[in-house]
């Protein structure tokens, strides 16, 4: 199987990329200092287990609960927001350079 890598740069192109769920994606310029708080967020796989083995799976609901609140307090657009929401539940988050991410699919790593 050929991972296909593409690069973006423009938060359009972005959403192109994401709604395509293109295996990685190397996103450099504006869209960056939005992918730094997302990749604070985000759990690495060994936390993700914790967290599911130690609530018996109820936490994760909570976890939606939350982001869909707050999705209600954020003041982006609406293709925004559905763009961040699948970032979140579709890719890992990795800090390429200081001027890039990369956005890799989650279930290309199992």
């Amino acid at each position: 199987m050929e991972i296909r890598r593409v690069v973006v740069s423009t938060k359009e192109a972005l959403q192109k990329e994401v709604a395509k769920k293109t295996d990685e994606i190397l996103v450099e310029g504006d869209f960056n200092e939005k992918l730094a708080e997302m990749k604070k967020g985000q759990l690495s796989d060994t936390e993700r287990m914790g967290v599911d083995l130690g609530g018996a799976g109820s936490l994760s609901l909570l976890e939606y609960g939350l982001n869909v609140l707050m999705d209600l307090f954020d003041a982006t657009d609406k293709e925004e927001k559905k763009m961040k929401r699948h970032i979140k539940e579709l890719y890992s988050i990795h800090k390429h350079t200081n001027d890039s991410f990369l956005l890799r699919l989650k279930q290309l790593d199992y």
